[in-house]
């Protein structure tokens, strides 16, 4: 018998060995490649902020008031050692270079912190809005402006690790996020009003962190059930191969194989979005959709998901990060029929650049559009007709075969082929993103009507960082339809019983 087990434990050795010096082989290769590829770290990579609300500052999540003068203590703190440091930014559209007018956005103005919008006279309701990975409460301000238009009190908040440095994602974990999501979620709901509807959305993390919440909420009473969510770019299914992010970094402690904490680095000249991106920040995702498949598989086998509020979902069918197919298989599919929604952005499909869109989004859209009986009503942003630019809806309802069709009165603006992840929660007249600079823009600092022309390394940057596509043409689809679920909301509280 000894014999026998020695003989079978013999090759699983071997085995263990083999995968150890592959695992330790890896490591070693990212950290030497990082350590090339990789520009020179500086003080906004380096320096971890003590007072970020997370493990070091468990109270911050006590109360709402404690999150918000934790996050004051942490901008204080930011402006000493970052901006009035002795490695402050040189690059003189720098983020951290004092002064400089991107400087003066991310400081002066109060979208990289959490912001609380109100309604004139008594709120209607509330809704608490959550950014995405890398971003800020910035992204949330076209949402939230909608709901506040309508008479709601808007909460944006600011996850942990954000708003600040890129070194803010090193050390945050996606517990401190939702547990930030918690208190401001009581929050908000307590400023709407007793008995006043209370929604939640977010936008990509943002959206997976609402999702988590909505199903969490279904069983703990002390948490607030949201009525209605609105998923921007859903982070449901994050690739498999994020996983490897938990070893990569294996030999960052060394000071000389530092730079594989990250994935990339860049400039930062963006007021309200990190341009690097720590090895971290990619680990605490991944482990976020999964505890979000989990959750939703437990409170489908317990029967759960029936009492889900309603959840609308936007989504182009071209991007980077997630795909619509992912989304259906990894949330809407699993609800039962209700009031579900699914609005896709479609690419441009004029005759005159059909040749040019790639295969593979297509085929998704067709996937999903063949799909029958769907238990959730799905909507396609699409070209009016091949020789047109103008875009219309087309509407099919859950169960349903036929598609309604409505003019929209909206086009695909000149060069746009598709929309993208990022691009989604932006209107086109943002002045930070948008396709056009709105003229009473100050400071006047645009990203993303920037057209530029050249040879390569004629730049700092490369120049596909101002390709993608920053705001969305059709941000008033969004937005109608924001308005549209709660008119229907409002009129079924006041229909008669």
């Amino acid at each position: 018998m000894n014999n026998l087990r020695l003989w079978l434990l013999r090759p699983l050795r071997y085995l263990a060995a083999i995968a150890a010096v592959v695992i330790a082989t890896v490591v070693l290769v990212y950290a030497v490649q990082a350590r090339v590829r990789l520009p020179e770290l500086h003080a906004w990579h380096r320096v971890l902020l003590h007072e970020e609300a997370g493990a070091e500052r468990p109270a911050a999540f006590e109360s709402f008031e404690a999150y918000l003068e934790q996050e004051a203590r942490l901008f204080a703190e930011l402006r000493e050692r970052v901006y009035a440091g002795p490695e402050a930014d040189t690059f003189a559209l720098g983020r951290y270079k004092p002064h400089s007018v991107v400087a003066e956005l991310a400081l002066e103005t109060p979208y990289n912190r959490t912001y609380e919008l109100a309604p004139e006279g008594e709120p209607r309701g509330s809704v608490l809005l959550m950014h995405g990975l890398s971003d800020s409460p910035y992204s949330m301000r076209g949402m939230a402006e909608t709901f506040q238009s309508r008479g709601y009190y808007v909460v944006a908040l600011r996850l942990p690790g954000h708003g600040t440095v890129p070194s803010g994602l090193r050390e945050v974990r996606w517990e401190h996020w939702y547990a930030a999501v918690a208190v401001a979620a009581r929050h908000a709901a307590a400023r709407g009003g007793r008995g006043k509807p209370f929604y939640i959305g977010g936008h990509s993390t943002g959206a997976a962190l609402a999702t988590l919440y909505a199903v969490r909420a279904l069983d703990d009473p002390a948490l607030p059930q949201p009525q209605g969510l609105y998923l921007v770019s859903a982070a449901i299914g994050i690739s498999p191969f994020a996983v490897l992010t938990n070893v990569i970094s294996g030999l960052a402690f060394i000071p000389w194989f530092e730079k594989s904490r990250w994935i990339d680095v860049f400039p930062e000249y963006d007021p309200y979005k990190y341009n690097s991106f720590p090895v971290n920040a990619a680990n605490q995702i991944h482990t976020l959709t999964g505890v979000l498949r989990d959750a939703l598989d437990d409170a489908g086998r317990r029967g759960g998901l029936a009492a889900m509020p309603r959840v609308v979902v936007f989504q182009s069918i071209v991007d980077s990060t997630i795909t619509a197919e992912e989304v259906v298989r990894g949330l809407l599919a699993l609800l039962p029929r209700a009031d579900h929604e699914l609005v896709v952005f479609d690419v441009n499909r004029i005759d005159a650049v059909q040749g040019l869109i790639a295969a593979g989004p297509l085929e998704d859209l067709e996937r999903i559009r063949n799909s029958t009986n769907l238990p959730f009503r799905m909507t396609v942003v699409a070209s009016s007709g091949p020789d047109t630019r103008a875009v219309a809806a087309y509407t099919r309802e859950a169960g349903a075969a036929e598609v309604r069709k409505e003019e929209l009165g909206l086009e695909w603006p000149n060069t746009v082929f598709s929309l993208g992840h990022v691009s989604l929660p932006f209107p086109a007249d943002d002045p930070i993103y948008g396709v056009a600079l709105p003229p009473d823009a100050h400071p006047p600092f645009n990203l993303g009507a920037v057209a530029v022309r050249g040879e390569s390394g004629a730049l700092v940057l490369s120049l596909g960082s101002f390709s993608r596509l920053r705001s969305n043409p059709f941000f008033d689809v969004i937005r109608m339809k924001i308005l549209e679920t709660l008119t229907r909301d409002e009129r079924a509280v006041d229909r008669p019983q």
